[in-house]
């Protein structure tokens, strides 16, 4: 074996985050109430900088609902900075169980974070682990393996992506669940609900009483890792977009009326023309030059901001006349080829963000939505989905209520290649029994 020592030139392009841009892209990830309290931190710290409060502040009445939220990937990572004051106790409860793990990676701390953030009100994931893959620059593998660190905090089943999978996680932690139990939940949860049985009894050669067990032992378990008890308070919020119809046409205004207009204070910036002694010079000039990249930082986030909702909504032109209806297919990486930007930096710019439109006021997060494909190749939003299969079921016959491999079959003659475990996870989202139990309610 040769062991021989040698040198070795090796040329590597890396690209450097310089504390200008650094700025640029924590300002474009700020929402506006955020922006808002930056632009005064800065104004207290920088004597050069004067503010001129503005004349009106538009809010708007955040409506019901779950909207999942976003993050950014700016290198400096804290997960704890990206709870902002006010919000929920959860999301502050498992960001600090987050704190507490030992041997994680940025990249890894920064995907939990997106996960925990998109959770809906009963602690399910909301967020297609594709997508999260794509954003990341990682392996849907190795997002299902940093999903399993969310899925160990506490309460247990936070993070589950369905009922089946927020029984297995209360499962695999209890050593007194009858045998079986598991494999029931996995396999066998719609036989149990419809109280079948001796059918199950006879399949794994058990006794009823033992079937009966497993039934008993699994009503104890919580379906939903969050029990909503308390009533919500209403939420006021100011929206970032605003769009308006106006002589028939769609205009769109970045709501930045609310925020303070930034000048240079006229004493400091003469003082400096006059040429002051070195130190003062020198602290005169830094923090003009903080001033300036600050005004430029802003100004470059309302024009990206323009920027990407005027592709988004060009996107999602039928959305303006028809609500969520209207709503088509429309991925980050779809804006990002148009707006010839990263991913990331389209994270960034919708992050916490919201657009008030004719039809309400909505996360911007909310105009991106997964898509089902179909026969001619092309997709068709989940929502549109959704509302095919409640139609679907609103017109069945109320004595024959149809199943979920029926409403698949009707769907796929339609052209929508759609699998029954799909039907059946849209169902349950839209709050609809299975066919069992509609004949049961409506008899």
């Amino acid at each position: 074996m040769d062991m021989t020592m040698g040198l070795q030139q090796k040329l590597e392009t890396k690209m450097a985050l310089t504390p200008q841009l650094k700025q640029s892209l924590e300002i474009l990830q700020y929402s506006l109430q955020e922006l808002e309290t930056y632009i005064r931190e800065q104004a207290d710290s920088n004597p050069l900088i004067e503010l001129k409060e503005p004349s009106t502040i538009q809010m708007a009445r955040l409506p019901e609902g779950d909207y999942s939220r976003n993050i950014s990937n700016e290198n400096d990572y804290d997960p704890f900075s990206q709870i902002a004051s006010g919000e929920n106790s959860l999301e502050l409860y498992l960001l600090e169980q987050l704190a507490m793990q030992k041997g994680l990676s940025r990249i890894e701390k920064k995907v939990i974070v997106y996960f925990i953030q998109s959770l809906n009100d009963v602690g399910y994931l909301d967020c297609d682990l594709e997508e999260v893959a794509e954003q990341f620059d990682l392996s849907v593998q190795q997002c299902e393996t940093i999903l399993q660190i969310l899925q160990s905090f506490d309460p247990i089943g936070i993070g589950a992506r369905n009922l089946i999978e927020c029984l297995s996680l209360q499962l695999r932690i209890k050593a007194d669940a009858p045998s079986l139990t598991l494999l029931f939940v996995q396999n066998h949860l719609e036989q149990l609900a419809d109280r079948k049985f001796q059918q199950l009894a006879d399949q794994y050669e058990i006794e009823v009483k033992d079937v009966e067990q497993i039934f008993t032992y699994i009503k104890q378990l919580n379906p939903h890792p969050i029990i909503e008890a308390n009533v919500q308070k209403t939420e006021y919020i100011i929206p970032d977009i605003i769009v308006e119809k106006f002589n028939g046409e769609y205009i769109i205004r970045v709501n930045d009326i609310s925020l303070p207009q930034i000048s240079i204070n006229s004493y400091y910036e003469e003082l400096l023309r006059a040429n002051a002694d070195d130190e003062t010079n020198q602290y005169l000039k830094t923090k003009l030059s903080d001033a300036v990249l600050l005004i430029k930082g802003i100004k470059q986030r309302h024009e990206t901001l323009y920027k990407v909702i005027n592709i988004i909504l060009k996107k999602q032109n039928t959305f303006l006349d028809l609500g969520n209806k209207g709503l088509k297919p429309l991925r980050l990486k779809d804006v990002a080829s148009v707006a010839e930007l990263h991913e990331s930096t389209i994270s960034r710019t919708i992050h916490k963000k919201y657009i008030q439109t004719p039809k309400g006021i909505f996360p911007i997060k909310a105009l991106f939505v997964r898509g089902v494909t179909t026969e001619s190749g092309e997709t068709e939003s989940t929502i549109v989905v959704k509302e095919k299969i409640k139609l679907i079921i609103e017109k069945e016959d109320t004595a024959k209520p149809l199943s979920d491999q029926k409403i698949t079959k009707i769907l796929l003659d339609e052209g929508i290649q759609i699998a029954r475990r799909t039907v059946a996870k849209y169902r349950e989202e839209l709050g609809i029994l299975q066919s069992t139990k509609r004949k049961k309610a409506k008899t």
